[in-house]
């Protein structure tokens, strides 16, 4: 069996000090380019592998990054995750996941947790009722999605993704829009109706509707949109031609409740959904939505633990929604 490679055959060869190759694999900015330029080809030309467990034990860290989400059912975090341990993995780090139940005590438990299997940061999609984060031993942390004051923040833009699908509606004609709205509790809930209600407050006026019947809060679900579907489409009295549902989740349950009622999509109601979820591309018909840069999201917030850069808790990146015309959406008939 051949030897393995060790670091000070690769010093050797390069002709170098063995703390002048460890600072070229541990990327230390000290080492002239033209010594980093010999010092990896001899890497390369011997095959050398570092010991991940030894570095591991010099910085006191495992290049693993933790991610909190609240719920493990909800598609757009599980391609948020995805998205993050791709990231992860192109800069050679791994990616723990855990999920909250959307449980603040649990939370707090779950990144001491993480804080005690030394990982490099957590990236957190706090739980609705979160108001703050324990922050222990000042471990790099990022919040995703749902805003808590003194942590960086990346998210969508959720009130002006919520501005535009309204918008939307209103360019083909439609005035009696309802809207799903999500858990009064939630940051993203509350933005997103901003965001309608900046549209639509004067085109309630306008047709002389009182808002408080035609929003309707509901959880973030399939079985929420479609129990709130079930209420606006039976109402007596001027029913929604279009509905406006704060989740693709919501929105899809819409669809269901539609088609047990006979009513078609879009002929008789249009319906615009929020995330831009995987499913929102194959439910039938395919349904438009406000969708969120997820991948863009991800990156930033993976790059933001692993840059190494002091980390501004008032620093925050948003990123536009785009919407996603497809087949649940007609001109007012």
């Amino acid at each position: 069996m051949k030897p393995r490679t060790t670091i000070r055959d690769v010093a050797r060869k390069a002709g170098v000090s063995v703390g002048t190759v460890s600072r070229v694999v541990n990327g230390h900015p000290s080492v002239t380019e033209a010594k980093k330029n010999i010092v990896l080809r001899v890497i390369a030309e011997l095959g050398f592998q570092p010991d991940a467990a030894a570095q591991s034990l010099r910085r006191g860290t495992n290049r693993t990054l933790g991610v909190i989400i609240p719920d493990l059912r909800n598609p757009f975090f599980a391609e948020l995750m995805q998205r993050i341990e791709l990231r992860a993995k192109e800069h050679g780090y791994s990616v723990l996941f855990a999920s909250s139940d959307e449980q603040v005590d649990s939370e707090a438990e779950l990144i001491a947790n993480l804080v005690r299997r030394k990982v490099e940061g957590v990236v957190v999609v706090p739980s609705n009722r979160a108001e703050t984060i324990a922050n222990p031993d000042g471990i790099r942390l990022v919040v995703v999605d749902r805003q808590i004051a003194g942590h960086p923040f990346v998210a969508a833009d959720h009130r002006a993704g919520a501005r535009m699908a309204a918008d939307y509606l209103v360019s083909l004609g439609h005035r009696r829009i309802a809207c799903i709205s999500g858990p009064e509790n939630s940051f993203v809930a509350r933005e997103r109706l901003a965001g309608f209600m900046d549209v639509m407050a004067a085109h309630f006026v306008e047709v002389g509707l009182d808002p408080a019947s035609w929003v309707i809060s509901a959880p973030f679900n399939y079985e929420g949109g479609h129990e709130a579907a079930k209420t606006l489409l039976a109402e007596d009295g001027p029913k929604p031609t279009a509905v406006f549902a704060c989740s693709d989740q919501q929105a899809i349950g819409v669809l269901r409740a539609a088609f047990d009622r006979r009513i078609a999509i879009p002929d008789r109601l249009s319906v615009v959904g929020f995330d831009g979820i995987l499913i929102s591309d194959l439910v039938v018909p395919r349904l438009t939505t406000a969708a969120q840069p997820v991948a863009l999201i991800a990156n930033c917030a993976t790059d933001l633990l692993i840059g190494g850069e002091p980390l501004d808790a008032a620093t925050s990146h948003i990123f536009p929604c785009a919407m996603a015309l497809r087949e649940t959406c007609a001109p007012l008939p």
